[in-house]
């Protein structure tokens, strides 16, 4: 298994160390998720490039619809974390 050095803030690191986290454990299991997130992203880009080339562009209106449904959504997430 390679060995690699990472930064993190002191206190993050700290806050790691006292929650008893295997930094490491946690740095690999973050770095499997993040290139999972990025394949799946590819795989959609993909996806909607296909839908594109074959249905044609998104019209103007619909985009807009849905710009202003996920800003809803993402402004409802924010609340309820709040």
């Amino acid at each position: 298994m390679a060995r690699v050095n990472i930064t993190v803030p002191d206190d993050l690191l700290a806050r790691a160390k006292a929650a008893g986290l295997n930094v490491s454990r946690v740095s690999a299991a973050a770095l499997a998720d993040e290139l999972d997130r990025q394949a799946k992203i590819a795989e959609l880009n993909a996806y909607l490039t296909d839908l594109e080339n074959e249905l044609g562009p998104i019209p103007a209106d619909e985009a807009a619809a849905a710009h202003e449904f996920v800003d809803r959504l993402e402004a409802a997430v924010r609340d309820a974390g709040s």
